[in-house]
């Protein structure tokens, strides 16, 4: 697929973003099997303007493509909505373009580009309803933070009304039509953008949607997937519906339990962990053997829960890999001070307990107080040590929630 293309979004903005229909990981952990957009536009006004860049390994192609439309000279503007790299990795190249362009971005956003870029730059920090004059028309910024760093706005072209927002309403979805009327149904990857990426957010996409609902749209112009120009109402729609449908989970009192286990026995303990805690009729318990468990399923039994409770030997004075790639998928935005506790059976020092409870109490979990490992194999009597720290550990997480409320 040869990505040449500019696509006319109104009489003054193209898309001048970038196909990458191979990419297979994103952010080390994120599946793209659709492959992804980068999406860059230009605004040819009197005084013209970039809206995002592109991630700097496809630099080029995104140079060729202003350079078909006009002199980067005559650039004045570059509107940084968020600055993660996959959004500004270009513009350093575009500052070189254009050495007389002014970056243009919320106060989060310029102090992270100085950090990112190491070079002086000019620059203009605005506001929630700030406005700029390009000449002929006008750019409104709207505060967006959290969508999903700190930095991120949206920017409105009055004259044309369309919208550009970033990230949200996004996609890793790439098709050469771009259009979302052109390119099949993208719902799958929509929402999983959704479940990976913003929904711990959701508290601010619903504030976000509902600035934007007053505005007259003919086009969101998004950062990544299809350009919105049909069938934009509908995916507002939508993402405000998975957002609100996110803000009623997790299920009150879930806990997942997640485990490996050499020889069966930490298996063991965690069945009878979880015996304890179904005596508690508020709880229901999720138990994975996570060995061969792909991240994004982990990612979602971790997020759905209101605890984390996770079981492993120690092997050469260390637990698992399984465990650490656990770790990662701990999100200390969505899921602080969630309760944990870690458990296991192991044969010579035990250094997997406070390995996990370290790791845990670093990402902002709140620790039980104490954690239940057993030497070798499990004796009768430490199986119903098992089953009563199950339970207690149910009764505590109902204690914290009802003390919360």
């Amino acid at each position: 697929m040869k990505d040449t293309q500019v696509l006319e979004i109104s009489p003054s903005v193209k898309w001048i973003g970038v196909l990458d229909p191979d990419i297979r990981t994103f952010d080390i952990v994120m599946e793209t099997k659709f492959g992804t957009t980068y999406n860059s536009y230009l605004i040819n006004a009197e005084k013209k303007a970039i809206v995002e860049t592109v991630k700097e390994k496809f630099v080029d192609i995104f140079e060729r493509k202003l350079r078909l439309q006009i002199d980067p000279v005559e650039v004045e503007y570059i509107i940084v909505n968020h600055t993660e790299p996959d959004h500004s990795g270009s513009i350093k190249r575009m500052l070189e373009m254009s050495p007389n362009a002014t970056i243009v971005g919320s106060g989060n956003a310029i102090r992270y580009l100085t950090d990112l870029l190491n070079c002086e730059f000019k620059y203009l920090v605005v506001k929630d309803g700030d406005e700029l004059s390009l000449g002929n028309m006008t750019l409104k910024f709207i505060g967006a933070p959290n969508l999903h760093w700190p930095d991120s706005m949206f920017s409105f072209l009055q004259e044309e009304n369309v919208l550009f927002t970033c990230d949200l309403f996004g996609a890793h979805y790439c098709h050469q039509n771009m259009y979302d009327d052109r390119v099949g149904n993208f719902d799958e990857s929509f929402k999983y953008y959704f479940e990976v990426i913003l929904c711990p957010f959701s508290r601010f996409i619903i504030k976000a949607i509902e600035k934007i609902r007053k505005l007259e749209i003919k086009a969101i112009c998004t950062g990544h997937g299809p350009i919105l120009t049909s069938r934009w109402k509908r995916y507002v729609d939508l993402l405000e519906e998975y957002a609100k449908e996110y803000l009623m989970n997790p299920v009150k009192h879930t806990i997942f339990i997640g485990y490996v286990s050499a020889y069966s026995k930490t298996q063991e303990l965690a069945e009878k962990l979880a015996e304890g805690m179904l005596m508690i009729d508020e709880v229901k318990v999720e138990i994975h053997d996570i060995e061969n468990m792909p991240l994004s399923q982990i990612d979602a039994l971790i997020a759905k829960s209101t605890a984390v409770v996770l079981g492993s030997p120690t092997i050469n004075q260390n637990t698992l890999i399984q465990l650490y790639q656990t770790f990662a998928m701990i999100n200390p935005i969505r899921d602080r001070t969630k309760l944990f506790t870690s458990f296991g059976s192991y044969g010579w020092s035990g250094e997997a307990e406070k390995i996990i409870t370290s790791a845990l109490s670093q990402l902002k979990l709140k620790h039980f107080g104490r954690n239940l490992f057993v030497k070798f194999t499990p004796k009768p009597n430490d199986y119903q040590m098992y089953v009563e720290f199950g339970k207690e550990f149910a009764q505590q997480l109902i204690s914290s929630s009802c003390s919360e409320q």
